[in-house]
C-alpha cells in the first residue's frame, strides 16, 4: 500500500507538463498528405488526449481578432507527462508533425499556480468555465 502524502499542498503544487509547439514547415515531402486531409485526424488526437486526461490546453497561437500573431510557432498543446521520453513518444505522434508538415518543439513545464472555475447551473442551463459561458441546448 502506497504511503500517504504527508505534504499535501506540495504534492499538489507541482503537475509535470510540455508545452508542444508546432511550426508549419516551409517545404513539406513532396509525398505528405495536404493539410486539408489531415485537420479530422488531429482534432481527433487531441480529443483522443482530452479524454485521456493528458492535454491542458491547446490552440493556435493568435488572436484572430486583434489579428495578432507570434513568431514562437503556429499551435500548442500542453501535455501532461512525467518524462520527456514519454511527452515525445505522445507528441510526436500528431499527425501534421508525423507527416511531416510541421515540426514540434517540445518545452518542459511546471505547472504550479492557476486555477479553472466551473459552474453549471440546472436552473437556467448554463455552464460558466472561467470566463465563459455558454447556454446548453434545452430538449
Amino acid at each position: 500500500m502506497a504511503e500517504p502524502v504527508q505534504d499535501v499542498m506540495h504534492a499538489m503544487a507541482r503537475e509535470q507538463c510540455y508545452l508542444c509547439v508546432m511550426t508549419l514547415v516551409e517545404t513539406p515531402p513532396a509525398d505528405a498528405p495536404p493539410a486539408a486531409d489531415l485537420r479530422r485526424a488531429h482534432k481527433e488526437f487531441l480529443a483522443d488526449l482530452e479524454r485521456k486526461g493528458r492535454i491542458f490546453g491547446a490552440g493556435k497561437l493568435k488572436n484572430a481578432k486583434e489579428k495578432e500573431k507570434t513568431d514562437l510557432g503556429y499551435g500548442m498543446f500542453i501535455l501532461r507527462a512525467e518524462s520527456r521520453v514519454e511527452a515525445e513518444s505522445i507528441a510526436f505522434q500528431e499527425p501534421n508533425t508525423k507527416a511531416g508538415l510541421r515540426t514540434m518543439k517540445l518545452i518542459p513545464w511546471q505547472r504550479t499556480e492557476g486555477d479553472i472555475n466551473i459552474s453549471i447551473s440546472f436552473t437556467n442551463g448554463t455552464v460558466k468555465i472561467d470566463r465563459r459561458s455558454y447556454l446548453l441546448e434545452s430538449s
